[in-house]
């Protein structure tokens, strides 16, 4: 009897003990990533960086001799009870030694990590973020954005379509955008930009998400006969059913679809028929043709893993995650976070593109190392045909009208 009692103690221990030492082998790494709702699909393209990174550490032999492990979370559509959650399970309950996202809350998500320590990644390119890590720097130490804010972004958009090959038929642009931080941001930015060149804004209209139904505005599309028609949705689903509903009956206009252009959803379910509009990715590394040899190794491996070109914020994602092992090694433990973050700060990371580095709001702005990348769908593919800044043509490629133009 003794010995079956000490038998099952051993038992017992074992079963604690066990997972005990695997967790303590392992380093966990937060990835809130929406896996549903209307920002699933650039939350995948997202995901397959930062796994990319993560496995290629791991394969390596891990960081200071620990594997990385994800601990995924849903974050839906950001909404600001969401957020809390995943900050709260992430950072309070899994102790995760750094945090990966993309889009991931516009000013909430910021409120929320920093009231961990652990570094948090994120591409919500809003000034609405920006403006509350500046209410208390010291606080949000830890936040960090991965592309320059909305309003940056819309001024090279405006750079790009004027320096377009191209004369516009008349100066009438049409303007939607949605109804969040993000949309307004751009759209007014875009609008002012507009004006002061001479342009008439003949339409705007913002939409709230969901928006698949496109009958009355392209309407008074056809009425208005606008040169440009600039749309500033950050999902898949709106971009391609506008794009499918407007080729029934098109107008001489170009399309631009900023952001919208590169979650991989849009081209794959447009193909061919995307071809001529044009769009952008902030922190882009520009492919099938990229502009060095490390970029071009990077491009070739990430379409030998997913069969595809590189999808918006993919690159970046695995970056960040690249730029804090980087930190967490120079350091010496994932978890001095004070000397993580100010190692960061103060050193950047040097990655495909160059030397990469956050300014004082902990924005990554457009730089050499991480460019704005402005992109034609040719062929059914994402083709650059300009990186910013400065504002210039990308090697071997061209801008070409598109075929529903007369």
């Amino acid at each position: 009897m003794k010995r079956i009692k000490l038998f099952t103690l051993l038992v017992v221990i074992c079963l604690f003990w066990v997972p005990a030492v695997m967790a303590a082998n392992t380093i966990p790494v937060g990835v809130p990533i929406p896996m549903t709702g209307w920002a699933a699909g650039s939350g995948a393209d997202y995901f397959k960086g930062i796994k990319m990174a993560i496995d290629e550490i791991n394969e390596s032999g891990g960081l200071l001799g620990k594997q990385l492990e994800i601990i995924r979370f849903d974050s839906k559509g950001f909404e600001p009870e969401v957020v809390m959650q995943a900050a709260d399970y992430l950072c309070g309950q899994k102790n995760v030694a750094s945090v990966h996202a993309g889009w991931a809350g516009w000013g909430q998500d910021v409120r929320s990590y920093g009231k961990y320590d652990a570094p948090f990644f994120a591409d919500d390119g809003s000034q609405a973020a920006v403006d509350v890590f500046r209410e208390d720097p010291a606080k949000y130490y830890n936040i960090y954005q991965t592309t320059d804010v909305g309003v940056e972004q819309a001024k090279s958009m405006f750079r790009a379509l004027m320096g377009l090959p191209y004369k516009y038929p008349n100066n009438k642009v049409v303007i939607i955008n949605t109804d969040d931080s993000w949309g307004l941001e751009v759209g007014d930015t875009l609008e002012k930009s507009f004006k002061e060149k001479g342009w008439k804004i003949s339409k705007r209209e913002t939409v709230p998400y969901g928006t698949n139904e496109w009958g009355v505005i392209l309407s008074q599309i056809r009425r208005i006969k606008p040169a440009l028609i600039h749309m500033e949705i950050p999902s898949g689903q709106e971009n391609i059913t506008f794009i499918q509903q407007f080729l029934k009956k098109p107008t001489n206009a170009i399309i631009s679809l900023g952001w919208g252009i590169t979650p991989r959803e849009v081209v794959d379910a447009l193909g061919d028929s995307a071809d001529g509009i044009v769009g952008e990715m902030p922190s882009g590394l520009p492919g099938p043709k990229a502009p060095n040899a490390a970029g071009q190794a990077w491009v070739d491996k990430f379409v030998s893993l997913y069969k595809h070109q590189v999808p918006a914020g993919a690159w970046i994602a695995y970056t960040a995650v690249k730029a804090w092992a980087n930190a967490v090694v120079k350091v010496g433990d994932a978890y001095d976070f004070k000397a993580v973050n100010k190692y960061i700060q103060e050193n950047g990371y040097v990655g495909e593109l160059g030397l990469i580095k956050w300014d004082k709001d902990n924005v990554l702005r457009a730089q050499k190392g991480a460019p704005v990348v402005h992109y034609q769908v040719q062929n059914g593919e994402l083709q650059p045909i300009f990186t910013d800044p400065p504002l210039t043509a990308y090697p071997g490629s061209s801008f070409k009208v598109p075929r529903w133009i007369n």
